[in-house]
């Protein structure tokens, strides 16, 4: 989609959503993760345009998908710091062409953001239900992090914030965030990116209104985000980095797949391994510095580029040594040997998924259904 774009230095977070069989993607861009000239992009058609907020702040994690209404929805955040963002909201009618004037999602909340935080809501049998998978994150000297899912019953209207309990006294981080959602046999499933090493799964059994404590999968997590979808089988697929360390490396970036929504997990393809370029024209490395790990192969993954010092602003953030520094105000990393934070959406043919690739580009790969679903005679 993108590739080292000389109107920013770095680039994150992409979203995906097909209209008319014809990808609409968006991402943030700007200096890096929580500077204020971070803005939300839109592709499609081979045009990259900047949606305009009338906020001259960051921008963050932009969220597309086809509403209730049938109009193409954009949520993202915007703030300063990642515990003060507010979900700013716009509809496109004609597949992303043109929008209506951002406003706010839920007028006057500060809680942190409302509505979807990474993945898009899920739309409920009958098409009437919209679940929005949110989380609020709070830093400082204990950070707690808390996952909810706000529910539409009115196409997108009013919402209301519904939590996944999190048992943060049996925890050694700051929690979960970031859910993935499906509706599995018994209703919705959530999916949550951890601070644990594993990813943490919760069920609710009236439709989305309330949710079992999170507990732990056996699918590894290395604290960064991940999407699921079910495929035309009932499989569930799930793109994720399949480290366990938090904030570990971000590659390879693969999908695991379930058969049982989510309680157990086996291997599937390999989205990148950081061994090949994207474009034989393109270098895995771009003026890497001194940010790269020494003694470490360019590309390989191995060891991410190690970023020094507390994330600006914060206080809280920790140079973790395998490359992110993380902070209320972003994540400070270099890029290097990153392939993370995918979007997932799934086609009558193909599995399509975006992600970032090293901050330098957002990358759209093509996964034939037929290397993910179960084999039959």
């Amino acid at each position: 989609m993108t590739v080292d774009d000389l109107r920013w230095t770095q680039c994150h977070a992409s979203t995906l959503a097909v209209v008319d069989r014809v990808p609409v993607v968006a991402w943030f861009a700007g200096t890096r993760e929580g500077t204020p000239d971070n803005r939300i992009r839109i592709a499609r058609d081979g045009r990259i345009r900047t949606l305009e907020t009338g906020r001259a702040v960051a921008h963050w994690n932009p969220v597309l998908a086809v509403g209730p209404d049938g109009a193409l929805w954009l949520f993202c955040k915007a703030g300063a710091r990642i515990s003060e963002w507010v979900t700013l909201v716009t509809r496109s009618y004609d597949g992303g062409a043109t929008w209506e004037p951002v406003r706010e999602l839920v007028p006057g909340d500060r809680s942190g953001g409302r509505g979807p935080v990474k993945n898009p809501p899920l739309l409920a049998p009958g098409g009437l239900r919209w679940l929005a998978p949110g989380s609020t994150e709070q830093w400082g000297e204990q950070p707690r992090w808390d996952p909810f899912v706000d529910v539409s019953d009115d196409g997108g209207l009013s919402w209301t914030r519904c939590p996944i309990p999190v048992e943060h006294a049996a925890l050694t981080g700051a929690g979960h965030i970031q859910p993935t959602l499906w509706w599995g046999a018994g209703g919705p499933v959530a999916l949550m990116r951890s601070t644990e090493g594993r990813a943490y799964r919760s069920v609710s059994a009236d439709g989305g209104r309330t949710w079992t404590p999170a507990e732990p999968t056996g699918l590894p997590n290395n604290n960064s985000g991940l999407t699921a979808v079910t495929l035309p089988s009932g499989r569930v697929a799930c793109v994720h980095n399949p480290a366990t360390e938090s904030w570990g490396s971000r590659c390879p970036l693969v999908v695991s797949l379930s058969d049982d929504d989510g309680l157990t997990w086996h291997a599937g393809p390999i989205v990148d391994d950081g061994a090949v370029s994207i474009d034989p024209a393109v270098p895995r490395l771009l003026n890497p510095g001194p940010a790269r790990s020494s003694g470490t192969a360019p590309g390989t993954g191995t060891t991410p580029a190690t970023s020094s010092g507390t994330a600006p602003g914060t206080g809280s953030g920790t140079a973790s040594g395998t490359g992110f520094a993380p902070g209320d105000a972003g994540v400070v990393t270099s890029g290097v040997a990153e392939y993370s934070y995918p979007a997932a959406i799934v086609t009558s043919e193909h599995l399509l998924v975006t992600y970032t690739w090293q901050r330098r580009g957002i990358v759209l790969a093509r996964l034939p259904l037929a290397d993910l679903e179960p084999n039959t005679p």
